[in-house]
């Protein structure tokens, strides 16, 4: 064995020395580092794609937008772009249905509506003895072609995952969040399938706007007043809607509260055969940037680019994903630093070794030994603790990931102290996503930082004087 190996390992044998104690300390500490990075970087990355994965359940890979018209609805048969050309949705839906990796394109609208439960004649008789009509809710819902079996299929999965009920669309029906319910509810009993709203779209809540406003107008004049009362108005009526089922409020898309069918949304809004856009779905969401720049080239090349939008999912949640993406390297940097006091620690140990070794060295300086051989001894002993170190903080940190549920259990129910509490992040685990790229930075970082610790206190005490350090002289 070479000089520098055999007394580097010599060194490192726990003899009940000072020197040897510290050394394990150097060693637990490098583990120590390199563990929590490791199981903090791969639950943040296990995060970050837990959320993606649940965004992709309740939503499409992209939605194309219609900017032809006011109001975001293009006309069935004829609505108009800037220019003032005709423009068939059905035509637009065609060139995006030819772009590669496209699987579906369903056309969609979102519109506001006024929700009431429907009384039964009992629960009706309850409010009037109680004086009082049934809870309102203003919401947010969106039409879906029912007719796409690829969006229909993956609102279902959600809905037996994360719902009750049945995910049925057909006809007068809706599906609604978990709150609403509670919220229309007031009380009384919503049986799925069975329970019904009455749906006030924006053409009734407009009449009702221009009603209210007549009324504010001639207030003071009774003449005027009673001519706004008398006037005749021709008021959709509101929409009986049954509700099929309810799912989880972190589940559906951003502000929206509830689902309706394509066809009964276009009556809510009074949009005749308009629609606001598209759901787009893709083989590969995450290639949705690359499939936008496809479409952005076909609907230029049939002049459509001004008046139709496409916006990928992760443009939606740009702001979330950069929030997400920002704590992420704020970690990276924040744990960087167990590893730096780590090597602090190993080079503290070679500093204490050289003062505990010092007549040794000079010994060997004084037999022959080079100075090249002593500062290999050191960065052989730094290289030893790195490796010993970085392997067992790999080790620890992989038993800590394949076990943080069974952990998180036992640290519940033992300290009564909830980490990745399921109200807070919706998650009834921690998701956990350790990649390749991470695990070797984060070790190769520690080893070289820690290999690179020994260096210092080797090249001081390689040229320290042989004969001062015989005679102990500083």
């Amino acid at each position: 064995m070479k000089f520098s190996w055999f007394i580097a390992l010599r060194y490192l044998k726990p003899r009940g020395t000072f020197v040897s104690v510290i050394t394990l300390i150097s060693v637990a500490g490098v583990a120590l580092g390199v563990g929590v990075l490791l199981v903090v970087i791969a639950v943040m990355s296990g995060f970050e794609k837990k959320i993606k994965e649940e965004f992709l359940k309740a939503e499409p890979a992209l939605i194309v937008r219609d900017l032809s018209q006011e109001g975001g609805l293009s006309g069935g048969q004829g609505g108009e772009n800037p220019d003032g050309n005709t423009m068939d949705w059905r035509a637009v839906q065609a060139v995006l249905r030819q772009v590669p990796e496209v699987t579906a394109v369903s056309p969609l609208i979102t519109t506001t509506a006024v929700l009431e439960k429907k009384p039964t004649p009992e629960e009706e008789e309850m409010l009037h003895a109680l004086n009082r009509a049934p809870r309102e809710a203003q919401t947010l819902l969106v039409g879906l072609d029912t007719q796409d079996t690829v969006q229909m299929e993956r609102l279902q999965r959600l809905m037996d995952q994360n719902g009750k009920g049945n995910f049925e669309l057909a006809g007068p029906s809706i599906i609604l969040s978990h709150s609403l319910v509670n919220r229309l509810r007031d009380g009384f009993d919503m049986t799925y399938g069975e329970s019904a709203v009455n749906a006030y779209g924006t053409e009734f809540l407009r009449g009702y706007r221009n009603y209210y406003q007549e009324q504010q107008r001639a207030k003071g004049d009774p003449e005027k007043l009673k001519a706004v009362e008398d006037k005749d108005r021709d008021l959709p009526l509101p929409e009986e809607l049954i509700v099929q089922g309810s799912l989880e409020d972190s589940k559906l898309q951003g502000s929206i509260s509830g689902y309706i069918s394509l066809k009964t949304a276009q009556k809510l809004a009074g949009s005749g055969k308009g629609i606001e856009g598209f759901s787009v779905e893709i083989r590969d969401p995450y290639r949705a940037g690359e499939v936008k720049l496809m479409m952005l080239k076909a609907l230029t090349k049939h002049g459509m680019n001004e008046a139709w939008l496409p916006v990928t999912w992760m443009e939606s949640h740009r702001t979330y994903f950069d929030a997400i993406a920002n704590e992420r390297g704020m970690m990276y940097l924040v744990l960087a630093f167990i590893s730096i006091v780590a090597a602090f620690c190993i080079m503290n140990t070679m500093i204490t070794m050289a003062v505990q070794k010092r007549k040794e060295i000079g010994m060997m300086r004084a037999l022959g030994a080079k100075v090249s051989q002593i500062i290999s001894l050191f960065a052989v002993k730094g290289l030893v603790v790195a490796t010993i170190g970085v392997g067992s903080g790999y080790v620890l940190g992989s038993l800590v990931l394949h076990y943080r549920n069974t952990l998180r259990d036992w640290i519940g129910r033992t300290f009564d102290w909830q980490i990745f509490d399921e109200r807070i992040y919706g998650l009834s685990q921690i998701p956990a996503d350790p990649r390749l790229v991470d695990n070797l930075m984060i070790c190769g970082i520690a080893f070289v930082l820690c290999t690179l610790a020994a260096v210092p206190p080797a090249f001081l005490v390689g040229r320290m004087d042989p004969a001062r350090a015989l005679r102990s002289e500083r």
